[in-house]
């Protein structure tokens, strides 16, 4: 419809007004309350998050607080991991080995003393010159009858061995003219005219 020479003009923008107040006069005479527009999607998404956080938040502070409880010592009250100490044991106290007889070669002097040796090399020679190991000279009684070079001591693992090097007035062991013999512990020897005691104690090593 159209007045005068004026254009025609669309009225569609005012359709949904004019709806609305049409449903406004016929609701409002009967008490009638329009019901909201559902929720979006969206909307619902939103609180359904909201809903799972703050449970998870409510749950993390009731293990918390219950952990807490658990954690507690009542006072007074002793740590059941703590025991009371008592008495150590005594230690044992375990003796070191006695230490070994010494195994020596003893000579009588002219004073009437008794001149020692000790036995701790794999051999020994014996005689009158200063290149023995056990030198036979004065102040040892008779020492000028002793050769040079008058005999060897050699051990043979637990044993000690004596042997003549070829002496002029030989050598003896308990009285007897030997050329080699195996020694035991009081053995009496004879370098010519010169006497020696061996010792060995019981258990005695080299």
């Amino acid at each position: 419809m159209s007045f005068g020479n004026r254009p025609a003009r669309s009225y569609n923008i005012g359709v949904p007004t004019l709806f609305l107040h049409f449903l406004t006069n016929v609701i409002a005479p009967h008490n009638l309350q329009i019901a909201a527009p559902p929720w979006s999607v969206a909307a619902q998404a939103e609180t359904g998050v909201s809903i799972v956080i703050g449970g998870l938040v409510l749950l993390l502070i009731v293990v918390v607080v219950l952990y807490w409880r658990l954690s507690r010592k009542p006072r007074g009250a002793a740590p059941a991991s703590e025991s009371i100490p008592g008495p150590e044991p005594a230690s044992i106290v375990v003796p070191p080995p006695p230490l070994p007889g010494i195994i020596s070669l003893d000579f009588s002097a002219e004073s009437g003393q008794r001149l020692s040796f000790t036995l701790d090399t794999p051999t020994s020679t014996i005689g009158r010159a200063p290149d023995n190991d056990i030198v036979l000279a004065a102040p040892m009684l008779n020492a000028d009858t002793a050769s040079l070079h008058h005999a060897r001591l050699r051990r043979d693992q637990e044993d000690y061995i004596v042997r003549d090097l070829g002496s002029k007035n030989g050598l003896l062991v308990n009285g007897r003219q030997t050329i080699e013999n195996l020694l035991q512990d009081g053995d009496r020897l004879q370098f010519g005219e010169v006497e020696a005691i061996f010792h060995r104690p019981a258990g005695g090593t080299a």
